[in-house]
């Protein structure tokens, strides 16, 4: 891989996100301020404040894998829930599936839907949007059994779609606000080097998301923003784009020689997810909540393994 790019300034720009349809003014982040992405367990601690409530989902891949595939995919979910905040106990191997221990304290209910929207294969890539129809309000939401509106491309947006980077691609934002026309990629997971949640006091405004690319998905990312630039919306938006769907459509105020920096109304967990997400690998394919059991540690949630595998633990 391309040695990531170093010393370059750091711009803005800003996100139309999957929590918010409000576009918000950036500041620069000085280069003197580096970013550096640290690949390390960002989850608090499950049996301190979060309390003892788990969670344990079975995910089962969309295709057979095998053995050593099944303990790498591992490695991938357990650095995805990680670096998305989600607090991970384990990850497990087992008869041909990874079991998932996850504390259900800090997100409640929102602990399988967060879970979910971090299992799909990973491909990620980023396009310049064509164009952008909004979606009505009566449009039928996740799991509801109807097609919405905006067609099959707006569906569930846990279900990972085929996201072919030389094509052109129809794809929806998760909130199913906006449907995209978009342009065929120019950079994918491949480009990126790093990405990191930043904190209001690091940069002066709500949580952000940094973005580092490899010298190759630098100069790509550079001359794509230059393009957007002197653009009208919606053709000066670009997207990032995983397993088909759209995670981030931000409009670009000027070229990018530098890192990213996406900022919207980002919560701490969201902004989290965002950056594990984008910086999460790829897996060797999609995987699919089989179960998901709720319960307290030493209630009987442990369950048994008449062939237990590799386990990746915090």
């Amino acid at each position: 891989m391309t040695e990531p790019s170093r010393n370059r300034p750091v711009r803005s720009f800003v996100a139309t996100t999957v929590v918010a349809a409000v576009l918000l003014v950036a500041a620069a982040c000085s280069s003197d301020d580096p970013v550096d992405f640290k690949d390390g367990d960002r989850s608090d601690s499950v049996d301190g404040t979060l309390g003892r409530d788990f969670a344990e989902a079975t995910l089962q891949p969309e295709k057979p894998l095998a053995a050593a595939q099944l303990t790498a995919a591992a490695a991938i979910v357990r650095k995805r829930a990680s670096s998305g905040g989600l607090p991970v106990k384990s990850v497990r191997v087992r008869d041909d599936t990874l079991v998932v221990r996850v504390s259900s304290t800090k997100f409640g209910a929102d602990t399988k839907q967060r879970l979910a929207a971090i299992v799909g294969t990973g491909q990620l890539t980023v396009r310049s949007v064509s164009s952008v129809t909004p979606l009505l309000p009566t449009d039928a939401g996740p799991g509801s059994g109807t097609t919405p509106t905006g067609g099959s491309e707006c569906a569930d947006p846990s279900v990972s779609r085929a996201d072919s980077a030389g094509s052109e691609v129809v794809a929806c934002d998760d909130k199913l606000k906006e449907k995209y026309v978009l342009a065929p990629a120019v950079i994918t997971g491949a480009d990126v080097a790093g990405a990191e949640a930043k904190a209001p006091e690091a940069t002066g405004l709500g949580w952000t998301v940094m973005v580092k690319w490899t010298n190759k998905g630098q100069n790509a990312f550079t001359q794509l923003t230059s393009e957007a630039a002197g653009g009208r919306l919606p053709t000066n938006r670009i997207a990032i784009v995983c397993d088909g769907r759209v995670l981030v459509a931000a409009s670009v105020q000027s070229a990018i020689p530098g890192e990213a920096m996406i900022s919207g109304t980002y919560t701490e967990a969201d902004a989290r997810l965002l950056a594990g997400t984008i910086d999460g690998g790829v897996l060797p394919t999609g995987f699919r909540i089989a179960s998901y059991t709720e319960g307290q540690l030493g209630a009987g949630i442990e369950g048994g393994s008449s062939r237990p595998g590799p386990t990746v633990t915090g």
